[in-house]
């Protein structure tokens, strides 16, 4: 059970943090409490296994990456470890994960990899080939950025009443 304390800090962290040199100072003020309290809080939350990152979410063609593409690979089980950290190791990799496969779609290891222009990409996807080889693979394309948003935990009445609308 989270203390209100506790649900003040989760709440505000939801929110995007503010673009300054003391972004926590900033929030702890906010929230009428000193950083320290509110660091204090944040790592009592991550010891508790409620809180277990904060990272923020990048708009790819903000900053100019133009071609963002789920390569999905049908590795053999055997492989699948081995493949994933060699895909991984690719800085234009941003993630590299396996699932299981479904029917009628034969895919097993999953990577969004993300290039500035066309030519970027065939380089890359021949090396990340070359990385995985011999599997199929398929390229899923992103056609249209969506809205990015996480999981809004207690959120405020006004919050509830517009999001379900």
């Amino acid at each position: 059970m989270l203390s209100e304390k506790e649900i003040r800090i989760v709440g505000a962290l939801q929110k995007e943090l503010p673009l300054e040199p003391e972004p926590y100072r900033a929030l702890a003020k906010e929230l009428s409490m000193t950083e320290e309290e509110l660091l204090a809080g944040m790592k009592a939350l991550a010891e508790k296994g409620c809180l277990k990152r904060i990272a923020a979410a990048l708009r790819h063609n903000n900053v100019g990456y133009t071609i963002n593409s789920m390569i999905v690979w049908d590795v053999p089980e055997g492989r699948v470890d081995e493949a994933g950290r060699a895909l991984a190791r690719q800085p234009q990799v941003t993630h590299c994960y396996d699932r299981n496969r479904q029917p009628g779609f034969d895919y097993n290891l999953y990577s969004m990899v993300h290039a500035r222009s066309e030519e970027e990409y065939g380089e890359l996807l021949g090396e990340l080939i070359e990385v995985v080889r011999p599997v199929k693979y398929e390229e899923l394309r992103t056609v249209a950025e969506l809205k990015k948003t996480g999981m809004r935990y207690f959120p405020s009445k006004v919050e509830e009443e517009f999001f379900r609308l």
